[in-house]
């Protein structure tokens, strides 16, 4: 990515923990590029938990804190949680237009998000923000979309590339073979979704270096990228 000259990126997950899966080795490395990063979590994550004493409000608070923890260890700037209940996304008309706000508001060069077109996908709020941020975009490239935010001095903006992890036809891989260990310690923060998902780690690391053999290194992360 060395071609890009305005050193901003939007990483846009539903849950958290979604954003480390998905780029957490290529955000590290941007990182140490000196790009400005922002998150953006669209659900608080409160329905993930198999422990029947856990409440959802509880557990809410307890995965904000541990975004923030795996966030500060790649070197993310910002996070923003926008707190939807979890499972109960769509993408709607109004987080369309969330979504757009965002991306005209931070002009990220780069935007990540998930695949909504991944074959099996199970999770609907996975498939809910692909195509909220997909739309999304095309709200805050064009000035005929949502004309009053011109007039208060939110003016358009398109990035350059948007980047879908989880991609069911990946073209694009990106070297994290410098970067899969902070990776994996950014995950290792989300202590309430790994701490009893026994060998979740070599998992991981295990399809970082399948997807980096396929492009000639060690390590990778693969995306399907969007030039936009």
């Amino acid at each position: 990515m060395a071609e890009q000259t305005d050193k901003r990126a939007l990483v846009i997950g539903a849950h958290p923990d979604d954003n480390e899966f998905g780029c957490g080795g290529s955000i590290a490395k941007l990182a140490r590029d000196g790009w400005d990063i922002a998150y953006i979590i669209c659900t608080n994550g409160n329905k993930g938990s198999h422990d029947t004493a856990m409440s959802s409000y509880r557990l809410s608070e307890i995965r904000e804190s541990e975004q923030r923890a795996a966030a500060d260890v790649l070197g993310v700037q910002r996070v923003i949680f926008l707190r939807y209940n979890d499972g109960e996304l769509e993408p709607t008309t109004a987080l369309r237009t969330e979504m757009a706000l965002y991306i005209r508001h931070f002009k990220p060069t780069v935007v990540y998000t998930h695949d909504p077109w991944k074959q099996y996908m199970l999770h609907p709020d996975h498939r809910a923000v692909g195509f909220a941020v997909i739309d999304g975009i095309v709200s805050a490239r064009d000035h005929l979309y949502m004309p009053g935010l011109s007039q208060i001095g939110i003016s358009v903006w398109r990035p350059k590339s948007l980047y879908l992890w989880s991609a069911e036809q990946s073209d694009y891989t990106e070297d994290i073979t410098d970067t899969l260990e902070m990776k994996i310690a950014a995950l290792t923060r989300h202590h309430s979704q790994l701490d009893g998902n026994d060998g979740w780690a070599e998992r991981v690391i295990r399809r970082a270096r399948d997807a980096g053999k396929a492009a000639g290194f060690q390590a990778g992360e693969s995306f399907r990228r969007l030039q936009l």
